[in-house]
């Protein structure tokens, strides 16, 4: 018994008959109905993709070193907001800019990926950690 695609697979499937083979045929504003349902698709594909990579563990571990609390993702966030909102946690705190820049990077990623700012934003983290570390940037 083969296996079904994935669920990328799949979106990117539907994504790619909606740009090639849909959008073609529509007038102008069908096309453009067609168009936004594709990029849809592609920020759920992409935000499936970013999951499987285990982003959400990571950011869910940074929340926890900087509440120290577990819980929900919108439960440890809450938590952050409320000790920021108390000025337990500030824009010194180093662990507190790395999650900011990180969390940031991997909804831009999802939502933006060929976004200039974003592709400038990840450099310049990758820069900054590579000095702060003492270690080269990736190429």
């Amino acid at each position: 018994m083969q296996d079904l695609p994935d669920n990328t697979m799949l979106l990117a499937s539907v994504e790619a008959f909606l740009k090639e083979e849909v959008m073609p045929q529509l007038d102008a504003a069908g096309g453009f109905r067609a168009r936004v349902a594709a990029n849809a698709l592609a920020m759920v594909r992409r935000h499936l993709e970013q999951a499987s990579a285990d982003n959400t563990h990571d950011e869910r571990e940074r929340l926890y070193q900087l509440t120290g609390k577990k819980g929900t993702l919108a439960g440890q966030t809450t938590e952050l907001c409320r000790l920021i909102a108390d000025g337990r946690l500030g824009a010194g705190d180093p662990q507190l800019r790395d999650h900011l820049w990180l969390t940031t990077l991997a909804k831009l990623a999802v939502d933006q990926p060929r976004y200039s700012g974003y592709q400038r934003a990840r450099e310049e983290w990758e820069t900054f950690r590579a000095n702060a570390s003492g270690t080269r940037p990736h190429s």
